[in-house]
């Protein structure tokens, strides 16, 4: 996976798990992310997983280890807009997290690629 998929993996955590998450932890847990293309040279389907502990979301590897650094924080309303990956590279991320689910945009104008995400709370 190069840079521009993690920058997509990042951008996929922010924004799946950048939706709310109040203080009460409803949006806490583990989520499973799919970014779909579709406009643009980028790879199909990223798949990616996220866990929301509070207002915090860190990227969780395959072998289930989550880095130490936050990826992106929660909103309370739900509503996310975040911008990731380098400053001449960056990838935006737009929508809303459910209390199971979530759905938004991304774009990566600079690589002329955006799509659709969404996101499934596994637990």
């Amino acid at each position: 996976m190069g840079s521009f998929a993690q920058v997509l993996a990042v951008a996929a955590a922010l924004a799946a798990l950048s939706g709310p998450a109040v203080a009460q932890g409803r949006y806490d847990g583990s989520w499973a992310i799919a970014i779909m293309t579709e406009r643009g040279a980028c790879d199909p389907l990223y798949r990616y997983y996220v866990d929301v502990e509070g207002q915090t979301v860190r990227l969780r590897s395959m072998t289930g280890a989550t880095t130490q650094s936050a990826a992106g924080l929660v909103r309370p309303d739900g509503r996310i807009n975040v911008t990731v990956g380098q400053a001449d590279d960056p990838v935006s991320v737009k929508g809303r997290l459910g209390t199971n689910t979530g759905a938004g945009m991304w774009s990566a104008p600079t690589r002329g690629c955006a799509g659709r995400w969404s996101a499934a709370k596994r637990g």
